[in-house]
């Protein structure tokens, strides 16, 4: 190995007229239980003897600086860089400048590639002349599958935009990919630096600009969540990391003007629902002047995003509530994300009825819904049936002692409807009464529902279950001879009780 040279670089690299097939940049930084593991996976490919490697060592203080320089030592293809702790972006930028390959790639110093994973990538960027070929990326231990992989499942596939792949941009991940050298110096494409999601605006911009993409199933890299919690991954909620994906996401979604609506669509699409995740994270993690920060910031960005396309990732009404929040800027609605207003019911679905609904539509939908009898029973001396139950929906807000207009009981089909009233509510959650006269009850077996009226008079019916029977359907059974009603649950027990 010769003497590292002004720069802190050594190593000559594959030879003064050869030009490297691909140039695997290898950041390292405080890696040494790992560094040795990835390197022989790097060793291990079969196009080894095409492959430029350029190591940077960030300031490591652990031993891992002598690890590569013993890698590197022997092996002619080896450049090892060295340089004060400068974060990985910077590091992978260094590389970068460095790589005289066709196509770069990147190797995290705690990862792996897979056995022939690089050369599959290699092999599918020269079969289909590409300028990014992605592969598979598997998690050690193995992790939940992302939206992103069904745009591998077909098999190898070539794209020439992303809005034929929408999902994909959610791996903006450099390691299971390569990029052609010419692409990357003709778009000017750098790592963020001094900031975390180093990747985004590196990747996602070349995506946008090649003219050829390969997509191939095959697994090509393993990424390691470390057992120490050491890793930039472990730290997404902690303020710092909130507001510097919440940057990084604001230069992506700034950079769209000149691409094509299905693309722009395709990379808000992500930027909405990574967004979304850490809304959630702000509410909790920010202090009240850095959550108003973020909270402004988050209504200019979603002026650019649509509210249907985040309504695809909202799963219930508390969920829908904070997307609210963050569109008007609304950082108590982004902390406490509940309503107490009144629901309204449009083709069958139970939304709430605020100004705003034509606007942010299925954010507003009333779900999950649902409503649980806990207790049929005479009321007191009187001749009077009392109905107990809970209704269950988070981010609807009940007060206790409050007649609900917009939930009525019903007794067969419309026989009978009355008004519940709140007994007891918290947040997302309220216990309900109703009474009927025992004379007004009609002979024979009646189901209970719960509707759902609004202000228009339109209408929807929940079904109630019970709770130890969660599928049974919640009948009331009447025998006016000797005044006696069941209560019983489809073909389960029965309880009496008398009234009259």
């Amino acid at each position: 190995m010769t003497a590292p040279g002004r720069d802190g670089a050594s190593g000559s690299g594959l030879g003064a007229t050869s030009v490297p097939d691909v140039t695997v940049v290898v950041p390292v930084r405080d890696t040494a239980r790992w560094l040795p593991e990835a390197l022989a996976s790097l060793d291990a490919q079969r196009c080894r003897d095409r492959i430029e490697v350029v190591v940077v060592d960030d300031g490591s203080t652990d031993g891992s600086g002598e690890i590569a320089e013993a890698y590197a030592r022997d092996r002619p293809s080896v450049r090892l860089v060295r340089q004060e702790n400068a974060g990985l972006g910077a590091a992978r930028n260094r590389g970068t400048d460095l790589a005289s390959g066709r196509y770069l790639a990147f190797l995290d110093s705690d990862d792996l590639y897979a056995e022939g994973g690089l050369d599959a990538l290699l092999a599918a960027a020269e079969r289909h002349d590409a300028d990014v070929v992605i592969g598979d990326m598997l998690g050690m231990p193995p992790r939940p599958s992302p939206a992103w992989r069904r745009e591998l499942v077909v098999g190898e596939r070539v794209i020439g935009s992303v809005a034929e792949a929408p999902d994909i941009v959610g791996n903006p991940s450099a390691c299971n990919k390569i990029f052609r050298r010419e692409l990357v110096t003709a778009a000017g494409a750098r790592f963020s630096e001094g900031t975390a999601f180093e990747d985004v605006l590196f990747t996602l911009p070349l995506l946008l600009r090649a003219r050829r993409v390969v997509l191939t199933d095959r697994p090509c890299y393993r990424y390691r969540t470390r057992d120490d919690g050491s890793s930039i991954m472990d730290s997404r909620g902690r303020p710092e990391r909130i507001m510097q994906h919440l940057a990084v996401v604001e230069r992506l979604v700034g950079g769209l003007a000149d691409q094509p609506p299905a693309v722009r669509r395709a990379v808000a699409r992500w930027a909405g629902h990574m967004q979304l995740h850490y809304t959630r994270r702000a509410a909790s993690a920010l202090g009240d002047a850095e959550l108003a920060a973020f909270a402004h910031r988050m209504s200019i960005l979603l002026k650019e995003i649509a509210p249907e396309v985040l309504a695809e990732f909202v799963t219930g009404l508390g969920g829908g509530l904070r997307a609210v929040g963050a569109y008007r800027g609304d950082p108590e609605l982004i902390k406490r994300p509940v309503s107490s207003a009144s629901l309204r019911v449009l083709s069958g679905r139970v939304y709430l009825d605020v100004p705003e609904l034509d606007r942010f539509g299925d954010l507003l939908m009333a779900r999950p819904l649902s409503a649980v009898i806990s207790r049929i029973g005479a009321a007191g001396e009187g001749a009077l049936i009392r109905v107990e139950g809970h209704v269950n929906c988070p981010g609807l807000l009940a007060a206790a002692g409050e007649e609900r207009p917009d939930l009525l009981l019903e007794l067969g089909d419309a026989v009978l409807r009355r008004r519940i009233r709140v007994t007891r509510a918290k947040p997302g959650r309220f216990a309900w009464s109703c009474h009927f006269a025992g004379d007004d009850l009609p002979p024979g077996d009646s189901v209970l529902r719960l509707i759902v009226r609004d202000r228009f008079g339109a209408e929807t019916a929940l079904p109630l279950t019970v709770a130890e029977h969660a599928t049974a359907s919640v009948r009331l059974s009447v025998t006016t001879g000797r005044g006696t009603v069941l209560r019983r649950l489809g073909g389960a027990v029965r309880r009496r009780a008398r009234v009259g």
